[in-house]
C-alpha cells in the first residue's frame, strides 16, 4: 500500500514513459531531466516508477523562510540517506522549488562530480 495514493488514467504514451524513468532509475547513477508543459504528469510518472522499483523519494518542501542553509541541510539529509544508510533514492525536483540560483548550483555540482562542494564540514567525512 502507498502512503500516497494517486488517481491516474494510464495510456500507451504514458506506459512507455513510465518504462523510459524506470529503466533510468534502475541503471547505477541514472538521472533524467523531464520536460513538459505543468499538469503532463512528470511527478506522477517519477512517483509511480520509484514506487515500483521500491525507492524512495525525497522532495524539498518550500516554504516561506526557506532559503540556501535551509536547502544545504535538506542536500545533507538526502545524502546521508542515500549514501551512508545506502537507501535507493530519488531527489524529485522541480522548477518551481528554485528559490535561489544556488539551489541549482548545488544540482549541477551533484549530477557533474557526485559532490556537493563544502556542504559537509571536514569533521563530518568519513575517512
Amino acid at each position: 500500500m502507498s502512503s500516497k495514493p494517486m488517481d491516474l488514467v494510464c495510456f500507451l504514451y504514458m506506459q512507455e514513459h513510465l518504462a523510459r524513468v524506470s529503466r533510468v532509475i534502475k541503471s547505477p547513477g541514472g538521472n533524467a531531466l523531464l520536460v513538459g508543459v505543468g499538469g503532463s504528469g512528470r511527478q506522477s510518472c517519477t512517483r509511480l516508477a520509484c514506487y515500483m522499483a521500491d525507492f524512495s523519494v525525497f522532495q524539498i518542501e518550500i516554504t516561506k523562510g526557506y532559503d540556501m542553509v535551509a536547502f544545504r541541510e535538506d542536500m545533507k539529509k538526502m545524502l546521508t540517506k542515500a549514501g551512508g544508510s545506502e537507501e535507493h533514492t530519488v531527489f524529485l525536483f522541480s522548477d518551481t522549488q528554485i528559490k535561489d540560483e544556488g539551489f541549482v548550483e548545488d544540482v549541477n555540482n551533484l549530477l557533474n562530480t557526485g559532490e556537493i562542494p563544502n556542504l559537509f564540514p571536514a569533521e563530518e567525512l568519513a575517512g
